[in-house]
């Protein structure tokens, strides 16, 4: 059967994915398969999900922290079916998850098990966590400490973990992935890289191989 030819949408959609399948989100754009429309990259760096760059006379794209919000948000509804470049964008994918796993030494199981994560999220805090259910409001006030008490502004993770010496940084870590899976919270990476320091390296969460250096919150 013959593919179809890719929506607009369709379009955009792939080439963020592909992006997304490159080591920190970003490729030169001449590696990229399937090459990329010119008018659908362009409409992604205006709607602020990929930025452009030139870098030695050659395009450099790469997806910014909007960008990967939004994919997490609908991953399943980027990849379209039967159409051109779909499949090569899949095999980066899958390419691109067989190494993470092997680097974290993580069976597929890992992976795809939610139970297990679950449990871990349903777990009870251990004697010296503090009251787990505290601990979110905790963050809410050490994020707007960091802030000067303002909401939907970036609050970096190398200045709210100071504000929390009492919390391990384990259990910090999985308050705040729960935050944002629960929709509370932001993580976020930062996307200039001249602007990630040391401290911030050692303060960011590892979240699908990928660091995320500050936290948003927005209400």
């Amino acid at each position: 059967m013959a593919e179809r030819k890719k929506s607009v949408e369709e379009k955009r959609g792939i080439l963020l994915l592909a992006l997304l399948a490159r080591e920190g989100g970003g490729a030169f754009q001449k590696e990229l398969s399937p090459a990329p429309d010119v008018p659908v990259r362009d409409a992604l760096v205006k709607d602020g999900l990929i930025r452009k760059d030139v870098r030695a006379r050659k395009i450099w794209l790469e997806v910014t922290d909007k960008g990967w919000d939004t994919a997490g948000g609908r991953l399943a509804a980027l990849l379209p079916e039967d159409v051109q470049g779909a499949g090569s964008v899949l095999r980066a994918w899958l390419a691109h998850l067989s190494g993470y796993m092997a680097a974290q030494g993580l069976a597929l199981s890992d992976l795809l098990a939610t139970a297990a994560v679950d449990a871990a999220a349903a777990a009870p805090a251990r004697p010296d966590d503090g009251p787990a259910d505290d601990l979110p409001a905790r963050i809410r006030a050490a994020y707007l400490a960091v802030t000067g008490g303002r909401l939907n502004t970036r609050a970096l993770l190398k200045d709210l973990r100071p504000r929390l010496p009492e919390v391990p940084a384990a259990t910090l870590d999985e308050a705040l992935i729960r935050m944002q899976r629960e929709g509370g919270a932001r993580l976020y990476r930062i996307d200039n890289r001249i602007e990630i320091t040391d401290a911030d390296r050692l303060a960011a969460i590892q979240i699908a191989g990928e660091p995320r250096h500050l936290l948003w919150i927005e209400q």
